[in-house]
């Protein structure tokens, strides 16, 4: 089966390339939103299907020969790429049009590779913040002309300070509009956004960030030692079962654009998690409960961190949810937890190590090493 994918942008059928024009002149049936079809000059013939609401079924309905429209390049976040995934039975022929991204990094000067892209299309944003905060631009594809008002609602609270706000308005079109402000309070004086907006953030520079925590934090040192053993992969979910801070979670789903689920019995503490993860960029949901009981439920996940309420049950509720070929790791400091994570290495397999280090610390006139408590790790695939 043949489907062919036609990318069009805000400057319609002219901006169209020749052989795109062709191809849907020679057309029998035409999909795509509303915008894009009334481009349409009335030449084209073709039986035009605007795209009903929810709009995956339809794509699972799509007929041999059928042409879809699409906006910018469809396979940057676009119906293209969707279909590629969801359809691998068809034999895509795409005629892509310059995205939008790259029209907003030409309208800014910025060098495409070097931006960071994120979709806000039916997705949480919070990726910007993350690449924000290492010094990168971004450009982040609205939803709808909400979506800038609601980005500068995340900086506000999650963001780096300093960031500068873009709106690109139908980029490329002859009401095309950019405006570039510096906060929320800019926005509302712009009026009424388009719904076809693209939105550009700029950092002022790097602002690394420090977690907010009680004391209760995994020491940086062990935290990337952890890290890899959890072995991130991009796009997992990661079980961070009592979770203290957030660190060890939130820190591995930093590294591949992951998400977390964060199991924390004291509230107060799992305000503190959600706090952090939205400072760090990072998706998240905190659950308040103690483990195994607040596991049910719960996403299915691809790696799970047990850092603290190391029990049985806890283990072996977390084993039960870890889908095959997942990573299980758990810190013991305790005698009693050490104890237990020899047994269930023996019972379920895995590694062990033993970590021991020392800090630097004043002692009368000169200064010592002052070892801390040994750390057994163990880390196990499933």
């Amino acid at each position: 089966m043949t489907v062919t994918v036609v990318g069009i942008g805000a400057d319609g059928w002219d901006g169209l390339t020749g052989a795109a024009q062709r191809s849907l002149l020679a057309a029998t049936v035409i999909h795509g939103g509303r915008r894009q079809l009334s481009a349409l000059p009335d030449e084209v013939g073709a039986q035009q299907r605007p795209w009903p609401s929810p709009m995956l079924p339809a794509l699972d309905a799509l007929e041999d020969g059928v042409h879809v429209l699409a906006s910018g390049d469809p396979m940057l976040h676009g119906v293209g790429a969707t279909l590629a995934a969801r359809r691998p039975d068809l034999d895509l022929a795409v005629l892509p049009h310059v995205s939008s991204v790259t029209l907003a990094c030409a309208r800014l000067g910025w060098a495409v590779q070097d931006t960071a892209v994120v979709s806000a299309v039916a997705r949480d944003p919070a990726a910007a913040v993350r690449h924000l905060r290492l010094g990168r631009n971004v450009v982040v594809l609205s939803e709808s002309g909400a979506t800038p008002a609601a980005l500068a609602r995340l900086l506000a609270t999650a963001g780096p300070p300093g960031c500068t706000i873009t709106v690109l308005e139908r980029l490329g079109g002859p009401t095309e509009r950019v405006s570039t402000v510096a906060d929320g309070d800019g926005l509302a004086a712009l009026g009424a956004i388009d719904d076809l907006n693209v939105v550009a953030l700029a950092p002022a520079g790097p602002a690394p960030h420090r977690f907010e925590h009680d004391g209760q934090i995994t020491k940086d040192d062990v935290r990337a030692i952890t890290v890899a053993a959890l072995d991130p992969l991009p796009g997992q979910r990661i079980w961070d079962v009592g979770a203290g801070s957030g660190s060890v979670g939130i820190s591995w789903a930093s590294a591949f654009d992951g998400a977390v689920v964060a199991i924390e019995r004291r509230s107060d503490r799992a305000e503190r998690i959600a706090r952090n993860a939205a400072a760090f960029g990072v998706r998240a949901q905190v659950v308040v409960g103690s483990a195994p009981e607040a596991l049910a439920g719960l996403p299915a996940p691809d790696t799970i961190f047990i850092g603290g309420g190391l029990s049985d049950a806890v283990v072996y509720a977390c084993w039960g949810a870890l889908r095959a070929g997942g990573r299980l790791v758990a810190n013991a400091v305790t005698l009693e937890s050490q104890a237990l994570v020899v047994s269930l290495c023996s019972r379920l397999g895995g590694t062990l190590q033993l970590y021991a280090a020392s800090d630097l610390a004043e002692l009368g006139d000169g200064h010592a090493w002052m070892p801390r408590r040994l750390l057994i790790q163990w880390a196990v695939t499933k």
